[in-house]
């Protein structure tokens, strides 16, 4: 786990008009940022290129220190137009050897890795085995050498696990990106000063001297929640399951090495109901196993939710089992951690959670986030997450993975991710009835119930979309409605108070922008073979879970205290299973109830690990109390940042449209005003904590 940064001088764009002189030798820096003597004979010109290189590498990965503060570590090519960086937080293979960057065996190609690959001493005795690879440390990350060496690109194909990745090639002449397959672990790029830039965060640029601009019309198309674009201009992500290469410091192209994929709605499904939770718990204890393994403590982030309360289960079963040990001492002993929130906020879950944790006898640690404590925390949190989200749940996470730290882990399993694959969202179930499950027929639910259902569904869609936004979904073409999932049209938040000369980027919609961000081979299956559910659950791992929720409230909170999260349910064993399950087995109808029970299966294979309270439970997604009073610490908070004068800074929001916002969210309880609040108070804080410049029209 770590935090990775890299450059590539492009061709014909050296700030020095390089000579072709070079040396045999590479420069480096050890943990401390110490340089190694310059190689004799590079000209003055390659010489200050390298020692520049170098600098900027060591004070980016200072920016991102946060990410990994065990060892930092750099390579730069003998010409000094590439440059890789590594900030450690040392998990497996704690020793030196673990340091980054990697190098293979003759030294033409290094890497850096972010993230866990599991598996890897099976990898690694196959390495060995096959071509006689010498490993320099038991580090999990360093297969990737190894494996690239041998297979080439196509050996993203065998990582399991979070991962981020930069290799530079030397005899090929390629540098190489990647991200894994559901964008747990952040990769951005960008192009700066006639060089790619790629880094784990945003801050992590600053050293070589980019400066950020908002990109308006990411923010009001949300191009930045739905696609790869941030609120930054110019600064991409690497999109989940994909891959850039850079061939000769010129061409730069993007592939895709893995994606989703769903069974034919009108194929009948042929294994048993006990076949299919029995493979799904195999796939499970599979995952949480995998995840227990480190040379460090391994914890449990544990809600009131069935989703982390499975994996607590899981882990204590494994453990009980002698199956596997929580780091080297070879420990059986297990933590939990939760947030508590006020108790008369309707949020708190830290009740459940303790019976959770009682019920498998395990400790259990919690962080108190009342409302004081949420707005001391506010603007830290923000800045590590360098984007807004929608409620102050990533403040909760934020003082979580402080407390986490502070137990004395560096490790966590969390349960993100279930609903995404398992369809535990209320905004998949008009989806779910939109047409009938012709795959399982044994299916008991009635057509005048589904039509019924369907109608209920939508309903309270549009209700809960109108608390959270003020309106019941966008107005689209109607040749769209027939493959795009229902929660497309609702689920963005309007942006009312923009400056009127923001209009000049035409008629933008944030639910066409997520729409024709589905390319068109997925639309056609999603119109010929895919069920409506499994669609919604396409385009919802596409871009909420990646852009927001595995950034919010995974990753940029989880490492803001240097804390590396693990994440079962986006095992990909586990997700290519669930994924060819028959969408009746993700929601199912109980007829002597007449209720429609969310992540069905799940349920069943989990059902041995934990309480029947939360086997019962329906699903309440994980968020901070949205009410606050009058002249309470939040109120306070955001009257001091939303001002004239801090909003005239940021350029395209309009004061005039906002001046009253704070006392309308606070004094009547406005639940929409009051996120409105937040999100352009998170606008703020970025604004200031990078130094961004007022955007205007003549900018556009």
């Amino acid at each position: 786990m770590c935090g990775i940064t890299v450059a590539v001088t492009l061709a014909g764009r050296s700030r020095y008009n390089n000579t072709k002189e070079a040396a045999a030798d590479d420069l480096g820096a050890n943990g401390d940022g110490k340089k190694r003597k310059l190689t004799s004979g590079l000209s003055t010109r390659v010489d200050q290129q390298l020692t520049d290189l170098e600098d900027q590498l060591v004070s980016s990965l200072n920016a991102i220190n946060h990410r990994g503060p065990d060892a930092h570590g750099t390579w730069v090519s003998s010409d000094g137009n590439v440059g890789l960086g590594s900030c450690r937080l040392a998990i497996n293979g704690l020793g030196p050897g673990g340091d980054q960057p990697f190098s293979n065996n003759d030294g033409t190609i290094h890497a850096v890795v972010n993230g866990e690959l599991y598996d890897h001493h099976q990898i690694r005795e196959e390495m060995v085995k096959r071509t006689g690879y010498h490993f320099q440390g038991q580090s999990d990350s360093e297969i990737v050498v190894a494996l690239y060496e041998y297979h080439g690109v196509s050996f993203l194909s065998r990582l399991r696990g979070e991962f981020a990745l930069c290799i530079h090639d030397s005899k090929k002449q390629l540098l190489l990106a990647a991200r894994d397959r559901s964008g747990i672990k952040p990769l951005l790029s960008t192009i700066h000063d006639g060089r790619l830039l790629l880094a784990s965060e945003a801050k992590a640029l600053l050293p070589f001297g980019w400066r950020p601009e908002w990109d308006v019309r990411s923010i009001i198309d949300h191009g930045w929640l739905t696609e790869e674009r941030t609120i930054f201009k110019g600064l991409r992500k690497i999109r989940p399951g994909h891959y850039i290469t850079c061939l000769s410091l010129d061409h730069i192209s993007e592939g895709q090495y893995w994606d989703h994929d769903y069974p034919d709605k009108h194929v009948v499904e042929t294994r048993t109901e006990e076949e299919m939770i029995e493979g799904v718990r195999a796939r499970m204890l599979d995952a949480v196993r995998v995840r227990l393994q480190a040379d460090v403590p391994v914890g449990i982030h544990l809600s009131g939710g069935i989703d982390s309360a499975v994996v607590a289960g899981m882990a204590k079963h494994l453990l009980d089992k002698g199956e596997v040990k929580l780091g080297s001492s070879g420990s059986h002993h297990l933590k939990c951690l939760s947030i508590a929130f006020d108790k008369g906020s309707g949020f708190d879950e830290s009740v459940i959670a303790q019976n959770t944790a009682d019920f498998l006898g395990v400790d259990i640690q919690k962080t108190h986030m009342h409302e004081a404590e949420l707005a001391a925390n506010f603007e830290e949190a923000v800045w590590f997450d360098e984007q807004p989200h929608f409620e102050l749940g990533f403040v909760g996470k934020h003082a979580l993975s402080r407390l986490t730290r502070d137990s004395g882990l560096k490790t966590v399993i969390t349960g993100q991710g279930s609903d995404e694959i398992f369809g535990g969202y209320d905004v998949f179930l008009q989806d779910y009835l939109r047409i009938p499950d012709f795959g399982w027929p044994a299916n008991d639910l009635p057509e005048p119930t589904r039509f019924e259902k369907r109608q209920e569904a939508e309903k309270a869609t549009a209700e809960m979309f109108k608390t959270w936004t003020g309106h019941n979904g966008a107005t689209v073409p109607p040749h769209y409605s027939s493959d795009i999932p229902a929660f497309v049209y609702a689920m963005t938040m309007p942006h009312k108070a923009l400056s009127r000369w923001t209009s000049c980027f035409g008629s933008l919609s944030p639910q066409i922008t997520m729409i024709e961000n589905i390319d068109e081979r997925i639309r056609h299956l999603m119109r010929t073979k895919w069920h409506p559910l499994h669609s919604a659950q396409y385009v919802w791992n596409k871009t909420a879970l990646p852009n927001m929720l595995l950034t919010n409230l995974g990753d940029r909170t989880e490492m803001s205290h240097s804390v590396e999260g693990r994440v079962p349910f986006l095992d990909h064993h586990l997700m290519e299973y669930v994924n060819n399950l028959p969408p009746s087995m993700k929601v199912r109808y109980d007829p002597e109830t007449d209720l429609l029970t969310e992540k069905w299966i799940l349920r069943q294979a989990s059902r041995p690990f934990i309480t029947e309270e939360l086997y019962a439970r329906k699903k309440h997604p994980y968020t901070a109390p949205s009410l606050y009073p009058l002249g309470g610490p939040m109120h306070k908070l955001m009257s001091k940042l939303i001002t004239e004068e801090n909003i005239e800074a940021l350029g395209f929001v309009d004061w005039s449209r906002t001046k009253d916002l704070v006392e309308r969210a606070f004094s009547t309880q406005d639940q929409v005003a009051l996120r409105s609040a937040f999100g352009i108070a998170q606008w703020v804080v970025l604004g200031k904590r990078f130094g961004i410049p007022k955007a205007e029209k003549t900018a556009w």
